[in-house]
């Protein structure tokens, strides 16, 4: 049997965790910061809009749309080809004032037959988002992705131990934010489809995490001679050939749906291509380390425990009170 990884396999994953660490958190603190400061690009998913699907002239491309609707008074248009080339259909995003959204769909279609002429273009589709829909959207956005962790954190706690839970949420976060600070350094528009992926990422973080905790689990079972530092080491080494194969075969359709799936895929697997990389050293580096750091600190407080103990049974008694005499 051929194995990608050799079974003798010994890396001091532990040993090099420190310098992962330190750039995960130096980037995520990074993407925190851009998070808000510019900040994200919402579409009129969470910030109101309309949006206008058009099938325009065979000698129309995605450059003289724009150009046209601009300048025939639709200002800062967003246009998005759908399907093949052939199909000549587009996506027009418009931002307008609340009153005002109603009314993109008739601008959008005197501009075209202005510029096109009546009966060579066609609109398929018309939507309009208002700025409250659009509010409680991002609402239930921030939302399902605490109420996401959370039921990770409850899963882990009563799968593993409550030990396990820090470094599985600690990985979570640095795949989630990180993904968000690149696309707003990228300055890509974030909708609903990107929600998707960051929640599909959040899932997909915690895969292979769950599977080198399982094997530690029984590493320490089988061996309780074993430290716990050479049990997640054992573990990684274990593993590592899955988790290799299993990035690449989801790298190898993700880069195929960016690829080949056009500009509307593109806001889906973009942000997984961003994700599933970045979760491969925060699972191995980050959420493993984590274990023996909470290992580490329980130990310690149970050290502290009988310590402090004995501090309170040896207090000098109040003034005022007579230490018993043995008597001869």
């Amino acid at each position: 049997m051929l194995h990608l990884i050799p079974n003798n396999m010994n890396i001091d994953f532990l040993g090099k965790s420190k310098p992962f660490v330190l750039a995960s958190t130096i980037a995520t603190l990074l993407s925190i910061v851009a998070i808000f400061y510019p900040g994200l690009n919402y579409g009129i998913d969470f910030t109101g809009g309309a949006e206008v699907q058009l099938k325009v002239p065979a000698e129309w491309d995605i450059a003289k749309l724009r150009s046209e609707l601009d300048n025939g008074g639709i200002k800062d248009p967003l246009v998005v080809q759908i399907g093949e080339p052939s199909a000549h259909e587009y996506l027009v995003k418009v931002q307008a004032a609340p009153e005002q959204l109603n009314q993109v769909s008739g601008k959008v279609s005197n501009v075209m037959t202005e510029k096109a002429g009546a009966g060579k273009f066609e609109v398929l589709r018309a939507d309009v988002v208002g700025p409250q829909a659009g509010a409680s959207l991002r609402i239930s956005a921030i939302m399902s992705i605490l109420y996401a962790i959370i039921c990770i954190v409850i899963y882990i706690t009563f799968r593993f131990d409550v030990r396990y839970a820090p470094g599985v949420v600690r990985a979570l976060a640095i795949d989630v934010i990180i993904t968000v600070g690149v696309w707003v350094l990228l300055q890509r528009e974030f909708n609903l489809t990107v929600l998707a992926a960051l929640l599909t990422i959040a899932g997909y973080s915690c895969n292979d995490t769950i599977v080198i905790y399982d094997r530690i689990r029984d590493y320490t079972k089988a061996h309780p001679e074993w430290d716990l530092e050479r049990a997640i080491n054992r573990s990684i080494n274990q593993n590592l050939g899955r988790t290799i194969l299993t990035v690449l075969c989801t790298l190898f359709v993700v880069v195929s749906l960016y690829i080949f799936g056009g500009p509307v895929l593109q806001d889906f697997s973009l942000p997984l291509l961003i994700g599933f990389t970045v979760s491969v050293p925060s699972t191995i580096f980050v959420a493993n380390p984590m274990i023996l750091y909470m290992e580490k600190r329980r130990l310690a407080q149970k050290q502290q425990a009988p310590s402090q103990k004995k501090k309170t049974n040896n207090k000098v008694a109040p003034s005022g009170t007579v230490a018993p005499s043995s008597r001869t």
